[in-house]
């Protein structure tokens, strides 16, 4: 893990996609990205899709590790738990103009260093409304990942609940991932990086 982890924390700019099954425990990877960021000098935004960050947070105190985001500015997009330093929610997905516009303006109010280093945790829950139908999937790559996600000097990590996540939304999301990682517990395997294998990192 510390390999593999150091060399994308490391990385300039990319979107990261972070795969794991449903009883993989992400939060230890999340735990680990958040404190080698911290250890850089650098606060993260966490796009908190459904309460997912709540999970995380909740299942890292099950295994005795604590991490304070209270300092951590957050974006929500539906859910109902408050963890993390609250910028704003967006509680419509279906409608994705509407989705970018409301994003558009909370990011506004993100601080200016923590605006090029994003984690995003929930991945697979922002699709339900829409999950079986590809053509609106598609809609939602154009509309939302290829456009908010923009790589140019930003690193931005994915978490994705491969055991819920629709085949379309997986092979989409690593088509429009720079790197794609999967985790189970403390295993990291890389399955796609630009044109770096996991013995060069």
């Amino acid at each position: 893990m510390n390999t593999i982890l150091d060399a994308l924390t490391n990385a300039r700019e990319g979107i990261i996609l972070v795969e794991y099954p449903s009883k993989g425990h992400p939060e230890l990877t999340f735990f680990e990205i958040v404190n080698r960021w911290r250890q850089k000098g650098i606060t993260p935004l966490i796009v908190d899709i459904w309460d997912t960050l709540h999970i995380f947070i909740q299942n890292l105190k099950f295994e005795g590790k604590e991490l304070d985001i209270s300092d951590v500015p957050v974006i929500k997009e539906r859910g109902v738990v408050k963890t993390g330093k609250l910028i704003g929610r967006v509680d419509v997905m279906e409608d994705f103009d509407y989705h970018l516009a409301a994003y558009g303006q909370l990011a506004r109010r993100v601080p200016e260093q923590s605006r090029n280093h994003t984690i995003v945790v929930g991945m697979e829950k922002f699709s339900f409304p829409f999950i079986d139908n590809p053509p609106k999937l598609e809609r939602y790559f154009e509309r939302v990942t290829r456009r908010y996600l923009t790589i140019e000097n930003r690193t931005n990590f994915l978490f994705l609940n491969t055991d819920i996540a629709s085949e379309y939304l997986r092979k989409g999301l690593e088509l429009d991932s720079d790197y794609v990682v999967k985790i189970d517990g403390r295993n990291v395997q890389l399955l796609k990086s630009p044109g770096v294998t996991e013995n060069g990192l």
